[in-house]
């Protein structure tokens, strides 16, 4: 009866698509900007491997789907598809877009007239400059992206953030935002650099899986319902509301922690490449 129930519920979830008017704009919008500045880098694409539009346009799917997709609507129901969505916005999504190396095609897709007049200028500005080079710190960005998830998941803001659409929206931003400046340090934002070497990347990023890993923990095994947003939604789907946020936790423990780790093994990969490389190149020039 309650695997039923459930289908009928998901089933008519599928009608539900948010008309977030930032995630509606701005995303295909990124999209388009970045495939005209590619075909302008055509004959020097050597910034650009073959790969990484693809990367691109997957995080620009993944965050689609994470803020525009019935699963933002089910975020308001399901504690454990709200985790979902902001594992799947700031875990996935952001560095999938970094990787696909967007600032260079994305200003070179924008009109040009309209880049050397106001988005150059604004770029160039020292305030913006500061403030950019400011919250890509890392000890400005590891501590952003810590508390400002920390932070909207306490539970009067959270509770607050569902009820209001746009405090919502503004928690997508900062979500963003923070996410963007901390994997800024992990994945170099070409043709930039991270503010780490590659082995100093490897403690900035596993001491992020211990918050991530405490604050599932204490989702998990608390025992009662933090939120008072899911106190009644959650028997429609068959959940109590204690079963929801366990399993919500579960979600930020477990892959939250399993993220973090593959990102954290690709970089030990390539410092350890990396420091081959320079000691074969010491030897060659002695």
């Amino acid at each position: 009866m309650i695997a039923l129930h459930v289908s009928v519920q998901s089933t008519s979830l599928w009608g539900q698509w948010s008309l977030d008017p930032i995630a509606l704009i701005g995303i295909p919008l990124a999209a388009l900007l970045y495939a005209r500045g590619l075909r302008s880098m055509a004959p020097r694409k050597r910034y650009h491997a073959s790969w990484r539009p693809w990367s691109f346009y997957g995080g620009l799917t993944f965050i689609f789907l994470a803020l525009v997709s019935p699963l933002d609507h089910l975020a308001e129901e399901l504690f454990y598809a709200h985790m979902i969505q902001h594992v799947g916005l700031m875990m996935i999504g952001v560095p999938l877009v970094l990787l696909g190396a967007p600032m260079i095609p994305i200003l070179r897709g924008i009109p040009r007239s309209t880049r050397r007049r106001l988005v150059i200028p604004i770029a160039r500005s020292l305030p913006v400059r500061f403030v950019l080079r400011t919250l890509t710190r890392p000890l400005v960005a590891w501590p952003l992206y810590v508390g400002v998830f920390s932070f909207w998941h306490t539970p009067a803001l959270f509770d607050a953030s569902i009820e209001n659409d746009a405090l919502h929206i503004v928690e997508h931003l900062l979500f963003a935002a923070a996410a963007y400046a901390f994997w800024w340090n992990i994945v170099d934002p070409l043709p930039l650099k991270s503010n780490l070497s590659y082995l100093a990347r490897i403690p900035y990023i596993f001491i992020t899986v211990v918050p991530s890993f405490l604050l599932g923990a204490f989702l998990t095994f608390s025992g009662s319902a933090w939120f008072e947003t899911y106190q009644t939604s959650t028997a429609r789907y068959g959940f109590t509301p204690v079963e929801d946020q366990e399993l919500g936790g579960v979600i930020m423990w477990i892959l939250g922690s399993f993220i973090i780790g593959t990102a954290l093994m690709i970089d030990l990969y390539l410092a350890v490449r990396t420091e081959q490389r320079a000691q074969l190149a010491e030897e060659s020039a002695g």
